[in-house]
């Protein structure tokens, strides 16, 4: 099966009761976890955000430029963590129609909606600047 996502409600001799994102209850076997890496996300000190963004293969000049100006703004931003690892922004690939710009950092312990909030704002961010040196966003799906 697929990954398990979800609050443990309650542990129990054969089964755990657990509670899904989407608040929908349901019960696994404990065996299950025997063979399961088990990530507490509420105990991590900080998130990992990586972002893919395809941007047309007629721009990729401006790549360098639009990179350095994505990780100048992921250091000013005050969610993003410096001391752990510096954020990033580079060409990760090149498709026959695309280029591929990712762009990551390290963002601080935060809930959910407010992590959700914090990766929009870099991502509208990045899109300004890729908008400002006037590259395009690609397709990644090829057409015809």
């Amino acid at each position: 099966a697929g990954s398990i996502e979800g609050t443990v409600l309650e542990i129990g001799l054969t089964s755990t009761s657990m509670m899904s994102p989407e608040k929908l209850p349901f019960t696994v076997p404990n065996s299950l976890f025997s063979s399961q890496i088990i990530v507490n996300r509420s105990r991590a000190q900080w998130r990992v955000s990586v972002t893919k963004i395809p941007i047309r293969l007629e721009d990729i000049e401006k790549v360098p430029a639009v990179a350095e100006e994505i990780k100048a703004m992921l250091r000013s931003n005050p969610k993003v963590i410096l001391e752990t690892d510096a954020p990033y922004c580079y060409l990760s690939r090149l498709e026959s129609s695309y280029g591929e710009l990712v762009i990551g950092c390290i963002l601080q312990k935060m809930r959910k909606d407010e992590l959700i909030y914090a990766e929009q704002d870099i991502l509208l961010g990045a899109a300004r600047i890729i908008k400002s040196h006037g590259v395009e966003f690609g397709s990644t799906t090829q057409c015809c």
